[in-house]
């Protein structure tokens, strides 16, 4: 297995980043949206392969916007496609398990696809196509397919992943089944294709080239591997490190979105906050910033031993909080996507899953939060909650969606089934959101140009 150094950034570096984000002492409004429609539901189930979704990525086709497609991943489910109505289009499946050595009985895990991120315009021999590029967790390894439309005229996913793609953090099948694997994704193009990817319960980001082999499919290979902190120093002389419930459990990253316009990588880190670093030289701590921070971010808290649950119980005080988090930002901050309104300018947002709100943040400059909506029950479709995965286009897609559209997993789906054994399961899918909506109920302007191309 790769090992990693755990760095703590230089005192004087975190406590300048502290005292440069920004804080309110009241709680901001939050705005009320509906969605529009949702997909089919998936559920956490032995029948349907413990499918949890997580995370989408909306292709733009190049001259008919309505045939456009959201692209979703669904862990050990393996990947749906949908048209703008929210109809299934393609199922893919997970990989299966490697085979065990001379057909002995183990525990080798099967693929789990855990992030889905897009590259246009990529040069395969000569032709310019478009790709998927999916993490998978259980196999520690990328996927790509390409975008084409076959002989019907259907827009369908086709793996061309090199047979020898390498395992991004793990050396041996054991470490693969041991789970510090691949995690959240996202890709960027400038002079190079590349992919950020994240390694599971650890603070490392391994950034990776894409490239063509010689026989036309795509590989990776490392460039370059960034570890970020996972303890700090606070303005008040205090160290402080996110509570976790086991020892092994490092603050990670899972929710990223590259500004190449910007020559600026966005990254959330789950209990601690947003994070962002020059595209170009990512390693090079002078560039991180910690622009926003969860709530709980110094709060002091105790960590108990929870026998029954096999792991450790964390208890917050607030009343001893130190004020150094923002109010709209609560852990887990997870998914995040770039809403581009061209000339570099536009907004992040970002999944405070804590309190089931997307916060908005200035693309540009010093990236300052503007608002915060909620996605709650509509006439016919429920709320979003517990959101990981999102993602948004400006584009006119026609329809509904003619101001763009907003992508949102929803970790808590309120339809529900009746399993075999009469026990109701988890399930969660994603709703399809009205850019127009969001941008009508927090006064934002709108552009509808197709930048995806550029």
């Amino acid at each position: 297995m790769k090992t990693f150094k755990y760095n703590i950034i230089s005192l004087s570096l975190l406590a300048l980043s502290t005292q440069a984000c920004a804080t309110a002492s009241n709680t901001p409004n939050v705005a009320k949206v509906n969605a529009t429609l949702e997909t089919r539901s998936h559920f956490s189930n032995d029948m349907e392969f413990f499918t949890d979704v997580d995370d989408p990525a909306i292709w733009i086709h190049p001259t008919d916007k309505s045939r456009s497609v959201v692209i979703t991943a669904l862990k050990k489910g393996g990947l749906d496609t949908y048209s703008l109505d929210g109809n299934l289009l393609q199922h893919i499946v997970a990989a299966p398990a490697p085979g065990c050595e001379n057909n002995r009985k183990c525990e080798n895990k099967a693929g789990r696809i855990n992030n889905v991120d897009l590259i246009y315009n990529f040069n395969l021999n000569g032709k310019l196509i478009d790709i998927a590029v999916a993490s998978d967790r259980g196999l520690d390894t990328l996927v790509i397919y390409a975008i084409e439309e076959n002989s019907d005229g259907n827009i369908v996913l086709k793996d061309i992943t090199a047979a020898d793609v390498p395992r991004i953090f793990t050396s041996t099948q054991e470490e693969v089944n041991e789970g510090l694997t691949a995690y959240g994704l996202a890709t960027a193009k400038t002079d190079k294709y590349m992919a950020f990817v994240t390694q599971n319960s650890t603070t490392t980001v391994a950034q990776l080239e894409l490239f063509v082999d010689t026989q036309g499919k795509v590989n990776y290979r490392s460039m370059v591997d960034i570890v970020f902190p996972s303890a700090f120093s606070l303005p008040n002389g205090q160290f402080w490190t996110p509570c976790s419930d086991d020892d092994g459990k490092l603050p990670h990253f899972e929710g990223m979105v590259a500004d190449p316009e910007n020559n600026t990588l966005f990254l959330a880190q789950e209990d601690v906050g947003i994070w962002k670093t020059s595209l170009s030289a990512p390693n090079d701590v002078r560039t991180w910033s910690l622009f926003s921070k969860v709530k709980k971010y110094g709060v002091p808290y105790t960590r108990v031993w929870d026998q029954a649950e096999e792991e450790y119980a964390c208890t917050l005080d607030f009343n001893k909080a130190p004020g150094y988090g923002d109010p709209y930002l609560n852990a887990d901050a997870e998914g995040l996507t770039m809403y581009d309104s061209g000339n570099g300018k536009g907004y992040i947002l970002a999944s405070s899953q804590g309190d089931n709100t997307v916060a908005l943040y200035q693309r540009d400059g010093d990236n300052q939060y503007v608002s915060s909506f909620t996605v709650t029950d509509g006439s016919s479709v429920d709320a979003v909650n517990e959101t990981d995965g999102m993602m948004v286009v400006n584009v006119n897609l026609g329809g509904k969606f003619d101001q763009g559209l907003l992508v949102m997993q929803d970790g808590k789906n309120a339809t529900s089934r009746e399993h075999l054994d009469g026990a109701k399961g988890d399930n969660s899918n994603f709703k399809y959101v009205s850019w127009g909506d969001i941008a009508s109920k927090l006064n934002l302007p709108v552009n509808t140009k197709d930048l995806t191309r550029k």
